[in-house]
């Protein structure tokens, strides 16, 4: 009974000193402010990555790859009705060129997803994205040097299939020009350069 009524009192006691209550509290605020120290620092250190980015310059020139292509196809997708109506082509055979891209455009997308990830190519793959880019954009500035429609239908076929393997693989060839924790942005960056090449595609192609 003694035991136990002592532990009571000691129980009591502490729950009424207003010193242990005191302490308590200035651990509980020590932890708070550790905590939120800490918080800073981590957004502080994001922050950094964030104007690091800006300063990788492979990865620059990679987003200005990216805008060269997208515009490229936009320009395409313009200039190829209009090119086949003047070498004489009538309504359907200038649309079949449209077509033509298109199918073309999605095989070459599995057939570049398949090369994409052998495992030689996995560790080289900004270049190999590098050569298919600027191939693509070549064989584009050579179609318009065509004078025959079926010459130009098989540059179109040509054409389609290396932009497939330049506009699948734009947000793979991220992860080697950035760190782990910058993906996501790097991603975002990407997505805008290739709007910018949207906008000014139409424009050019026009």
């Amino acid at each position: 009974m003694r035991t136990t009524e002592d532990a009571t009192s000691t129980t009591s006691s502490r729950c009424h000193d207003p010193s242990s209550q005191t302490e308590t509290q200035d651990k509980t605020a020590d932890g708070v402010q550790k905590t939120g120290e800490s918080n800073s620092s981590d957004g502080g250190s994001k922050c950094l990555r964030v104007l690091r980015s800006w300063t990788n310059v492979p990865f620059i020139v990679y987003c200005l790859v990216v805008a060269g292509v997208q515009g490229s196809i936009q320009s395409i997708l313009i200039f190829l009705p209009a090119r086949a109506a003047e070498l004489g082509a009538g309504p359907n055979a200038a649309a079949l060129l449209l077509t033509l891209f298109g199918a073309f455009d999605m095989g070459g997308r599995f057939l570049f997803g398949f090369v994409f990830d052998v495992r030689a190519v996995r560790r080289r793959r900004s270049y190999l994205y590098t050569a298919v880019a600027a191939t693509f954009g070549a064989i584009t500035a050579l179609l318009a040097a065509v004078g025959d429609y079926v010459v130009l239908a098989v540059g179109t076929c040509i054409v389609a299939v290396f932009e497939a393997g330049a506009h699948s693989q734009r947000a793979t060839s991220v992860t080697e020009l950035v760190e782990p924790s910058q993906v996501s942005l790097g991603v975002g960056l990407v997505i805008l350069a290739q709007g910018f090449g949207n906008f000014y595609g139409p424009i050019v192609g026009g």
